[in-house]
C-alpha cells in the first residue's frame, strides 16, 4: 500500500512540476496580456476611464475603483495641485451638497475660503446653460480648467415626469453639447458629467414625488448616448461621462434624510474620488494609479529594449547557423549524437538566457509601467494576513522531509528558513500589514535574520575555506546584484529602492575586511606525501597563523568598534556616502542618503551577530563542549532543558514587546539592540533537540532556493505601482482568483530568475579554472559598464528626478 502511494506520488510529481507548470503560465499570460491589451484600446487608452466607471466598497469609507488605485491626499498636496485649477461645479442642489463637500474634504475647516473652486447654480439644461458656455470661451484668464456638471431633477420635478421633459432634455444637451466641446478645444477645458444617484422614493417631500430611479435612469441613458459610446469611452475628446458616483451611492446603502440629497459619508467618498481625478497627474503619487499617465520612456529603458531585440535577433539568426553547422559536421565526421546528450554551444546557451532574461524584463515593464493591467489598493485586515498564515503553516507542516545533513544550522534547515520568512514577507506586503505596528516590528525581525544568515554564511565559508579571492567576492556580488541591476534599468528606479540587496552586499563587503592583513582563518588539516598512512599534517599557511582565534577576536572587536564609530552620527554617515558614485548608489530621493541611513542603521549589528554566532560555534565544536553530529541534544540534557526554556521565554517576551509599540520610531531604535536575543533564541529551539534539528520543510525549503528573486521580483509582478498596490491580470472583481493566478505567475517568473542568474554568473565570472587575471578583467568590464550606465543616467536624468 505504501510502496503503491510513493509510485503514484512519484508519477504524479514527474507530470505536475515546476517545469509543467512553467510551460501553461507562458501561454497564460500571453493570453491575459492579449485580453487586456484589447480591453485597454477599447476603452481609447483613457487613464481615468477605470476610476470614471465602477468599482466596488471594500468597507466603510473605502472606496476600490475597478483596477486602478486611490491615493489618500495630505492638504499639502491638494493645496499644490488645486492652486493649478479653477474648477467650476454646475448643476442643482445636488452639485451644490458636493461642493460643499468637495471644499470641506480638501480643506478642512475653511469653507469660506474656496480660492479657485466656485459653485454655478444651474438646474437646468436652458439658455442660461448656454450663456454660462459662450462667456466661459470669452474669457482670457477666469475659465475654468475643470468643470463637474450634472442636472437632471429638477427637469422631472417641474414637467412631472413627463415624455414631453425627457425629451426636452435630450434636445437642450444636444444644442450644448457644441459649447461644451468648443470650450475643451480651444480652452483645453476638461468637463465630467455625473450621472445621476438613485433616490428613496418614500422620502421624497410632495413636489418632488414625479422623481423616479426609472426615469433618473433614463435620463442618465440620454447623457450616455448624446456623450459617451459607453461608460468606457468618450465620444468628445475632454469630455466624460462619470458613473461611480452612482455606484458609490447605491453600494454605500446609506439612507439620506430627505430621500434626495445624498448622505455626508457618500458624498466625502465621491469627493475623494474627484480628488483623485484632478489630481494624480498633476502630483504623480506612487500609490495612485487612477487618472495617471504613465511614465515616459528613457535613454537607458530604450536602449535596454534595443539591446533585447538585438539579442532577439542574433539569437534566432545563431540558432539557425548553429544547428546548420552542427548538422554538417556531424555528418563529414560521420558521428552520432547520444541520446540524452544535452550539450549546448555557449554562445547558444548565452543568447538563449540573454532571450528568456528580456522578455522577462519587458513583462515586468508592462505589469508595472503601463496601464495595461490593471492595479488594486491594500486594503488590510486581520483575516486577510492570518488566514493564509494559516495555510502556509499547514503547507509546510505537512511537508516535513527528513534532512541527511544533522549539523547545526545546515543547508535544508536555512533555505527551509529563508522560505518561511519569504512567504511572511510576502503576506505582509500583499495585505498591507505595515499599518498595523506589532505585524512591522515582527517583520522587521525577518529581516534582521536574513542579514544574519549573511553574516554566518560568509563567516564559515571564509574561516574554513580560506578563500578571500576576487572571484569568489565578484561572484557573491554578481548573484545578489544582478536581478536587481537589471529591473534598476529597465524600470527607471534607483538601486537603494530596492534595499533588501543594497543590505546584504554592504554588509557582505564589510564582512570581506577579516581578508586584510593579517589574514585570521582555520585552513582544514590535510594529509601529504610525507605523511605515513595519511595522517594529517597541518598546512603551512596554518603554521604561519600562530593564533587564527585570537587575532579574530581581535578583528571582531575592531569590526564591533567600527560600526558603532559609523553610527554614532548621522550626519557622518551621510558625508561617508555623499560622493560619487556612493551617492548614485545609495540615493532615494535623489541627492539624499537618509533612507540609506534609517535601512542600513536599523540592522546594524545583524550581520557581525550571525559572524559572532558562527565563530562561537565553531569554537564550541572544536572544545566539544557541544556535538551536532548525531541526532540528539546539542548540550547535556539539562543544559539543553534550560537553554530552550529561557530561548521560549525571550521569544514570547519579544512577541509581547512588540505587541505593545505604539511608535515605530521609538521601537526601531530597541530593535537594533533587542534583535539579537529572539534570533539567537530560535537558533536554539530549532537546533539543540536532535528531531528538530533533522527535520525540515520541503515546501519551505523549495521557497527559500528561491527567496532572493521572490523578495525583488514582489516589487512589480505581483504587487504593483512599487509595491504601493495589487497587480491585477484577470479582474478586480475576482480578487481570490487574482490572487491565484498572479502567485503563480510572479513564483514560476522567479524560478526562472533564479535558473538564468546561474547561466549569467558561469558567463560573468567564470570557473575555478580561470586565472586571476582572467577574472579580474571580468570584475573590471562589469565596474565599468555600471560606472558607464550611472554617467548616461545622469546625463539624461529628468528634471522630477532630481528633484
Amino acid at each position: 500500500m505504501g510502496n503503491n502511494l510513493m509510485m503514484t506520488l512519484s508519477s504524479v510529481n514527474k507530470v505536475v512540476n515546476i517545469a509543467s507548470v512553467k510551460k501553461i503560465t507562458f501561454p497564460l499570460v500571453l493570453c491575459l496580456l492579449i485580453i487586456q491589451g484589447i480591453r485597454y484600446i477599447d476603452s481609447g487608452g483613457n487613464a481615468c476611464g477605470r476610476l470614471l466607471n465602477g468599482g466596488s466598497l471594500v468597507e466603510a469609507g473605502l472606496w476600490q475603483p475597478a483596477g486602478c488605485m486611490l491615493h489618500k491626499y495630505k492638504e499639502s498636496e491638494t493645496k499644490t495641485c488645486l492652486k493649478m485649477l479653477n474648477i467650476a461645479f454646475v448643476g442643482d442642489s445636488r452639485v451644490r451638497e458636493l461642493f460643499y463637500t468637495f471644499v470641506d474634504f480638501v480643506f478642512p475647516g475653511s469653507l469660506q475660503n474656496q480660492g479657485k473652486m466656485k459653485f454655478f447654480w444651474l438646474p437646468e439644461i436652458n439658455v442660461s446653460a448656454l450663456e454660462l458656455y459662450q462667456s466661459w470661451l470669452k474669457e482670457a484668464d477666469s475659465f475654468p480648467n475643470i468643470i463637474i456638471q450634472s442636472m437632471a431633477t429638477h427637469t422631472i420635478k417641474r414637467t412631472n415626469g413627463s415624455d414631453e421633459g425627457l425629451q426636452e432634455y435630450k434636445t437642450n444637451l444636444t444644442k450644448l453639447i457644441p459649447s461644451m466641446v468648443e470650450l475643451t478645444e480651444e480652452k483645453n477645458t476638461e468637463i465630467y458629467w455625473l450621472l445621476q444617484e438613485p433616490v428613496i422614493h418614500n422620502l421624497l417631500v410632495a413636489p418632488r414625488r414625479a422623481i423616479t430611479n426609472p426615469l433618473l435612469l433614463q435620463y442618465n441613458e440620454v447623457v450616455t448616448s448624446l456623450l459617451s459610446t459607453s461608460f468606457r469611452k468618450s465620444l468628445f475628446k475632454g469630455i466624460s461621462v462619470m458613473n461611480s458616483n452612482v455606484e458609490v451611492a447605491i453600494q454605500s446603502e446609506a439612507t439620506p434624510t430627505d430621500g434626495l440629497h445624498l448622505d455626508k459619508n457618500v458624498l466625502t467618498l465621491q469627493s475623494n474620488i474627484l480628488l483623485n481625478l484632478f489630481c494624480n497627474d498633476l502630483i504623480k503619487p506612487i500609490d495612485g494609479s487612477c487618472c495617471q499617465h504613465p511614465p515616459s520612456v528613457s535613454v537607458v529603458q530604450l536602449t535596454a529594449f534595443a539591446i533585447g531585440i538585438c539579442c532577439l535577433g542574433v539569437f534566432l539568426a545563431t540558432k539557425l547557423f548553429l544547428k546548420t553547422s552542427s548538422a554538417s559536421h556531424d555528418t563529414e565526421k560521420g558521428t552520432n549524437t547520444k541520446d540524452g546528450d544535452k550539450s549546448v554551444h555557449p554562445l547558444a546557451e548565452f543568447l538563449s538566457a540573454a532571450v528568456r532574461i528580456s522578455l522577462i524584463l519587458l513583462y515586468f515593464y508592462i505589469c508595472d509601467r503601463t496601464d495595461i493591467f490593471m492595479k488594486s489598493n491594500k486594503h488590510y485586515t486581520h483575516v486577510r494576513f492570518f488566514v493564509p498564515l494559516l495555510y502556509i503553516s499547514l503547507l509546510g507542516v505537512f511537508c516535513i522531509d527528513q534532512t541527511k545533513q544533522e549539523s547545526l544550522l545546515n543547508r535544508d534547515q536555512t533555505d527551509e528558513w529563508k522560505g518561511w520568512m519569504q512567504l511572511i514577507i510576502l503576506i505582509y506586503h500583499v495585505t498591507g500589514a505595515s499599518s498595523n505596528i506589532p505585524i512591522y516590528m515582527h517583520i522587521r525581525l525577518l529581516v534582521a535574520m536574513y542579514l544574519f544568515m549573511t553574516g554566518y554564511g560568509h563567516f564559515s565559508y571564509f574561516w574554513n575555506k580560506g578563500d578571500f579571492g576576487l572571484r569568489r567576492v565578484y561572484g557573491v556580488m554578481f548573484r545578489l546584484n544582478f536581478l536587481t541591476v537589471m529591473l534598476c534599468i529597465v524600470m527607471d528606479r534607483p538601486y537603494q529602492f530596492y534595499y533588501f540587496v543594497p543590505l546584504c552586499s554592504f554588509w557582505f563587503l564589510v564582512l570581506i575586511a577579516m581578508a586584510l592583513w593579517p589574514r585570521a582563518y582555520m585552513l582544514p588539516v590535510k594529509p601529504t606525501s610525507t605523511t605515513p598512512n595519511g595522517v594529517g599534517q597541518l598546512d603551512e599557511t596554518y603554521k604561519n597563523h600562530r593564533s587564527p582565534v585570537a587575532l579574530m577576536c581581535f578583528k571582531i572587536f575592531a569590526l564591533f568598534v567600527g560600526i558603532i564609530l559609523v553610527f554614532l552620527s548621522q550626519d557622518i554617515f551621510e558625508a561617508l556616502f555623499s560622493w560619487w558614485p556612493a551617492i548614485r548608489l545609495f540615493e532615494l530621493p535623489a541627492g539624499s542618503v537618509r533612507e540609506w541611513w534609517f535601512r542600513c542603521q536599523l540592522d546594524r549589528f545583524a550581520m557581525l551577530h550571525g559572524a559572532v554566532f558562527c565563530f562561537l560555534y565553531i569554537i564550541l565544536k572544536r572544545l566539544k563542549l557541544l556535538d551536532d553530529s548525531k541526532q540528539g541534544c546539542l548540550f547535556s540534557m539539562k543544559a539543553s532543558l534550560l537553554s530552550v526554556t529561557l530561548s521560549i521565554i525571550v521569544l514570547l517576551s519579544y512577541s509581547v514587546w512588540a505587541i505593545h509599540c505604539t511608535s515605530k520610531q521609538a521601537c526601531n531604535i530597541i530593535h537594533s539592540y533587542a534583535s539579537i536575543l529572539p534570533i539567537t533564541s530560535f537558533i536554539l529551539i530549532r537546533n539543540i533537540p536532535g528531531y528538530f534539528r533533522s527535520g525540515y520543510s520541503s515546501f519551505f525549503a523549495w521557497f527559500g532556493k528561491i527567496s532572493l528573486e521572490l523578495f525583488i521580483g514582489q516589487y512589480h509582478i505581483w504587487l504593483a505601482a512599487d509595491t504601493k498596490g495589487v497587480l491585477v491580470l484577470t479582474s478586480p472583481y475576482w480578487p481570490s482568483l487574482n490572487l491565484v493566478v498572479t502567485t503563480i505567475v510572479f513564483v514560476c517568473v522567479a524560478h526562472e530568475i533564479n535558473y538564468l542568474t546561474g547561466v549569467f554568473v558561469k558567463f560573468a565570472v567564470g570557473s575555478s579554472r580561470d586565472t586571476s587575471r582572467t577574472s579580474f578583467i571580468r570584475f573590471l568590464a562589469t565596474i565599468a559598464t555600471l560606472c558607464l550606465m550611472m554617467v548616461i543616467n545622469d546625463i539624461f536624468r529628468r528634471p522630477s528626478q532630481a528633484t
